[in-house]
């Protein structure tokens, strides 16, 4: 990834991006035996992953090349 991916990491729009993204991932993993990252880890094991959808959602998919 080029490092213009980044450019909107620390914009109020990621950080509700990122908090959509860890609610849908609590409601998919939603199971008595289900083992689930907090947040920070979710954000940490998954960052790539979310910028690139974020660009893509964005219109800036070119970003996301590498």
């Amino acid at each position: 990834m080029r490092q213009v991916a980044f450019t909107e990491v620390f914009s109020p729009l990621f950080r509700g991006f990122l908090s959509r993204m860890y609610a849908d991932y609590m409601e998919e993993t939603k199971s008595p035996f289900a083992t689930t990252d907090n947040y920070a880890a979710y954000v940490v094991d998954n960052f790539k992953f979310l910028v690139r959808k974020f660009n893509k959602q964005n219109g800036n998919e070119e970003w996301n090349i590498k």
